[in-house]
């Protein structure tokens, strides 16, 4: 029996990547979705024995569909991972958000989403698709206003394709608080540890258990519309 199919968005670094091996050593034949980093994006590929496909969600989400079916014959899950953010968009100035900053962050982040969402319910005879956000999106966010609307916007569509997919698809959402990635690296010593200490288990979350828990939500027939917090306790809701 041939063995199911991922989709990761984003896969080429960072949470995609550490969610492309787990799903790998897990048995899934995995395509790794990459916007530009392709060198990296080939590289997570090789590793777990995938193959990287090129394509921007906001502009090629059935075409980047089509070709994963082609290269691996079926798609059975797919990761909306994949998301748009720049340092000038992380400010309390709304006359500094532009409306190309709004398109390319929305573009992205909603948009792309919901065109991979909907071009894989068009493969898929049964599946799961998870959808990545983050904390903004229950909390909201001084800064940053675009991308926590952005986000927030992933967690009604969970839901409404959860209700509209069912009981052949099952939709669910990751909602990720502050995960070891590149911009942890980026923090002075004293400032990651004064954001660590903030978080109730005493540190940063690891990509590594993003990748644990989309498993479980790949592996889960019974549950969909739901929005799991992975944030250590950061939030406490």
């Amino acid at each position: 029996m041939t063995a199911p199919a991922v989709l990761v968005t984003g896969g080429s670094r960072g949470i995609g990547a550490a969610i492309a091996r787990t799903f790998a050593a897990a048995g899934y034949r995995v395509a790794v979705n990459y916007r530009k980093s392709r060198a990296d994006a080939e590289a997570v590929a090789t590793s777990v024995g995938g193959v990287a496909v090129k394509g921007d969600v906001g502009q090629d989400a059935e075409a980047l569909v089509q070709g994963v079916v082609k290269k691996l014959g079926r798609l059975d899950v797919l990761i909306n991972n994949a998301g748009a953010s720049e340092k000038a968009a992380w400010t309390d100035d709304l006359d500094a958000v532009s409306d190309e900053m709004w398109e390319r962050i929305l573009g992205t982040d909603l948009r792309g989403t919901f065109q991979c969402c909907r071009a894989a319910a068009r493969v898929m005879k049964k599946g799961k698709i998870i959808n990545v956000t983050s904390i903004p999106a229950l909390t909201g966010e001084r800064e940053g206003i675009v991308y926590s609307i952005a986000k927030a916007g992933v967690l009604g569509m969970t839901k409404s394709l959860a209700m509209l997919l069912a009981p052949r698809i099952q939709v669910n959402c990751m909602a990720l608080g502050s995960i070891e990635t590149g911009w942890v690296e980026w923090l002075p010593p004293a400032l990651r540890k004064s954001y660590a200490s903030a978080i109730p288990v005493g540190r940063f979350g690891k990509p590594e258990e993003a990748g644990e828990l989309a498993l479980f939500l790949a592996g889960n027939d019974w549950v969909t519309g739901q929005t799991y917090v992975l944030d250590g306790g950061e939030t406490r809701v």
